[in-house]
């Protein structure tokens, strides 16, 4: 990439981050608004298509394993596209498959075009990161992802909230109606704001890998299984926050919003940070420490609530679920970088079987949670999703002392 296009001076000091990338962070906005909101919606959706609620929640099932098993089938299929049309067209997709589904007149309708937008989000996403890592130099990839994760980040924090207010207002369509206009504003910005060349890596170019391929490639298949594991744990606790909140400290819908509130701004600070902590410390490091946080913070959750007296456990449990925010989003950008790291020329097709992971990792983070509440009570979920990142971090360790041990055997017969 050919930096003096989108700074004044060649230095690598003087790099500027182009404008795309905040076309790129609308358009996650857009789609991680959409895939969130729908379990804040599930009551008024299955009222109006006159289900159960837990049919109703099989939309965010479906939504989730079409992500999950998609991705990288996808990337795959369109691995010879280039990247620019390939944005700019999952994202139109995304934006006419939201508006079908603002007029669904059954389940049905609604189940398969959540299943559809599955599809072109998982084609989207991976394919955003990887072009925010090749738009800058490697010493702004953290910042660049950052950036893009963001724009989920800021779905969770305001898109999810605001989508759910105008649902009540007007309608759970209503809200489909807007995110269309979103993602269709965002497809525009990539029209006008993405470079007309975005070189292919060479093996991407020249054949279409395998998923299984990428994924036996030294390191990857372990970084996947910390990614699934993050998520895990993270979505064990997240899925049934306002039942935690309720069960153990007694709040009411305007506490529960407060502290999703609370969450989402975390969150937005901790993509940030994360970003700017991996370019300054190194992925490695970064990940290792956020890890280790999440164990502490998710053990801290459920300890607060079945041990401390309530007037205690009141400050605690909300401020270890905004630093939950915090260390939770601040751990992808740094996990990102290092499966960019670890298969480099593959970089879509390893962030498309990352976003697998992660989506896999919500699914069986909610069916762990609701197993655990199921058998122990919902104050349990914390030590659950401790448990998750505690494995992770294992797993974290471990890579790190493989990399140790590897870089050292050259020096063994210098030495001799």
């Amino acid at each position: 990439m050919n930096t003096t296009e989108f700074a004044t001076t060649p230095q690598p000091q003087a790099e500027r981050l182009p404008l795309g990338l905040a076309w790129l962070a609308l358009g996650a906005f857009a789609i991680g608004t959409e895939s969130f909101m729908v379990a804040g919606l599930l009551p008024v959706l299955a009222a109006d298509l006159q289900v159960s609620a837990t049919r109703a929640g099989q939309l965010v099932l479906l939504f989730a394993l079409s992500y999950a098993i998609g991705s990288p089938l996808m990337a795959a299929l369109f691995a010879r596209f280039g990247r620019r049309p390939l944005l700019i067209t999952s994202l139109a997709a995304f934006s006419g498959l939201t508006l079908a589904a603002a007029m669904a007149h059954g389940f049905a309708q609604l189940a398969l075009a959540r299943v559809a937008l599955g599809l072109v989000a998982g084609v989207f996403l991976p394919t955003a990161s990887a072009v925010a890592a090749a738009m800058v130099s490697p010493a702004l990839r953290g910042r660049a992802l950052a950036i893009v994760t963001g724009g989920g980040t800021l779905a969770v924090a305001l898109g999810v909230p605001l989508g759910a207010w105008i649902a009540g207002w007007g309608g759970w369509r209503m809200a489909y109606l807007l995110i269309a206009g979103v993602a269709a504003l965002a497809t525009w910005g990539l029209v006008l704001g993405l470079p007309r060349k975005l070189a292919l890596a060479a093996a991407v170019a020249t054949e279409r890998t395998p998923a299984f391929a990428v994924a036996r490639a030294p390191g990857v298949l372990p970084g996947l299984l910390v990614s699934m594991l993050w998520a895990t744990g993270g979505f064990s606790f997240y899925t049934y926050l306002s039942l935690f909140l309720s069960g153990t400290l007694g709040f009411g819908a305007q506490g529960v919003s407060a502290v999703f509130a609370a969450i989402g701004v975390a969150a937005a600070f901790g993509t940030a940070a994360g970003g700017w902590a991996t370019d300054r410390f190194g992925a490695d490091r970064m990940a290792q420490g956020f890890a280790l946080m999440l164990v502490v913070i998710l053990g801290g959750l459920s300890f607060s609530a079945q041990m401390l007296p309530h007037g205690l456990a009141l400050p605690l449990i909300v401020g270890l679920s905004a630093l939950w925010g915090f260390a939770g989003w601040g751990f992808g950008p740094a996990q990102a970088v290092r499966l960019i790291r670890l298969a480099p020329e593959r970089a879509p097709m390893t962030l498309s079987l990352h976003a697998s992971a992660i989506y896999l990792g919500i699914a069986a983070g909610s069916a762990l949670g609701g197993a655990a509440i199921d058998l122990f009570g919902v104050s349990a979920v914390g030590w659950v999703g401790g448990a998750s990142q505690l494995a992770g971090l294992m797993l974290l360790l471990h890579a790190a002392h493989r990399a140790r041990a590897a870089n050292s055997l050259p020096a063994a017969p210098a030495a001799a």
